[in-house]
């Protein structure tokens, strides 16, 4: 029987030990299938840079169980959870995966297929709207839309990750992609959390999360100053919010309902999280004034490409399994292993988009702690990482 090709969408920032389980647990489920990930890169849909580089990330999860990763592009990284997975969804189903894996905290595969089915009836979308006009907020519509179905889902639902496997599944029949879905479920009682795990290695503690080689490669990062300084992303997000003016920031896309005008009214504060947290609001959460800061600095003046990106067309490769290298041949669409050469070859929008990983890219790096670690233009210098086993 032919192996089946598993996708994963991911962040891994960084790699820990309940994601290695996970992976493991996939591939026993399946018998040894091809695991292929689509790995945030250089900027996390949070709206910051990784801790680490997109290489040494994606070769952890190689160490780690998983055959290929592939980068998600910033353009579709910087997006809300939802849109997020979305374009995750939809390049991995363009590579061929069969199966997408994640992890939910109670909900099965069937609870999820029967949540998608009812989002796209026409029963659900007559509950949400009417909800909507009834003066309810958005997530609040979406629940009592799904509470006129089930109670049970309704109430699952407002947990994140079962949230986020629902919308992969809504994404998965919206577009008819031949693509069935795994649930791992999560240990509530010993959730290893990777916020945990970089506030451990940031004040130089010794981290049990990490399998035992990454937290010791990941610890020597931190002493080097080989990780993203934090201070200074501010201090660039300011100074680049700054530089435009409250006409450009209407012009980018990226706002809505006037919070233009009150981020121009914010940008003089001494420092980026003072003025985010003026500007934040129970409509604008922080989390979502962190991408439009992160979309600013890559994107500066005009019509930002984050307001609404292509859909990816290529699969750039960061790191391999060499044993299984010969499933690369599969992937239907173009698999990028030199910038350079993809940039010669690239039309319109995968150019825009290949030019903006450029920028994340140097971005991060001027953002590293060291001054050792700030050299730009790394995209060209970094081939694929093959593991050799």
């Amino acid at each position: 029987m032919a192996e089946k090709v598993v996708g994963i969408i991911a962040e891994w920032n960084p790699f820990h030990r309940g994601h290695e389980d996970m992976v493991h647990s996939v591939r026993k489920a399946y018998g040894d299938p091809f695991i292929m990930a689509v790995m945030s890169g250089s900027f996390v849909q949070r709206g910051e840079p990784a801790l680490f580089d997109s290489w040494t990330r994606a070769r952890w999860a190689v160490e780690g169980g998983v055959d290929a990763v592939f980068s998600l592009p910033v353009l579709c990284v910087l997006q809300s959870a939802d849109r997020f997975g979305s374009y995750g969804v939809r390049l991995l189903a363009s590579m061929g995966a069969e199966i997408l894996a994640f992890g939910t905290e109670s909900l099965s595969e069937e609870d999820l297929w029967d949540a998608a089915s009812f989002s796209l009836t026409p029963s659900h979308k007559k509950a949400f709207h009417e909800a909507l006009g009834g003066g309810l907020s958005y997530a609040r519509a979406s629940y009592e839309a799904m509470k006129s179905h089930s109670p049970f889902l309704a109430e699952e639902l407002s947990k994140p990750n079962n949230l986020l496997g629902f919308r992969y599944a809504e994404t998965i029949l919206q577009n008819h992609f031949p693509m069935d879905i795994h649930v791992v479920h999560r240990n509530m009682d010993c959730n290893i959390s990777a916020t945990t795990a970089r506030k451990e290695l940031l004040h130089g503690e010794k981290t049990n999360l990490l399998p035992p080689k990454g937290a010791e490669e990941a610890a020597e990062l931190i002493k080097s100053g080989c990780h993203t300084d934090f201070s200074r992303y501010e201090d660039a997000c300011l100074l680049a919010s700054r530089m435009v003016s409250e006409s450009e920031l209407s012009e980018t896309g990226l706002f809505s309902e006037g919070l233009e005008h009150k981020w121009f009214r914010e940008i003089g504060n001494e420092g980026y999280e003072t003025m985010l947290s003026r500007i934040k609001s129970k409509r604008y959460l922080y989390s979502r004034l962190k991408r439009i800061g992160a979309q600013l600095l890559l994107s500066g003046r005009g019509p930002s490409p984050f307001s609404a990106p292509p859909l990816p067309s290529y699969a750039r490769l960061l790191a391999l399994r060499r044993s299984k290298s010969h499933f690369l041949n599969l992937i239907p669409i173009p698999v990028i292993t030199s910038m350079a050469r993809a940039l010669k070859k690239a039309d319109a929008n995968t150019r825009l988009s290949l030019e903006m990983e450029i920028r994340a890219s140097d971005i991060r790096s001027w953002c590293q702690h060291s001054p050792a670690y700030r050299k730009g233009r790394q995209e060209f210098y970094h081939s694929p990482l093959i593991v050799n086993y």
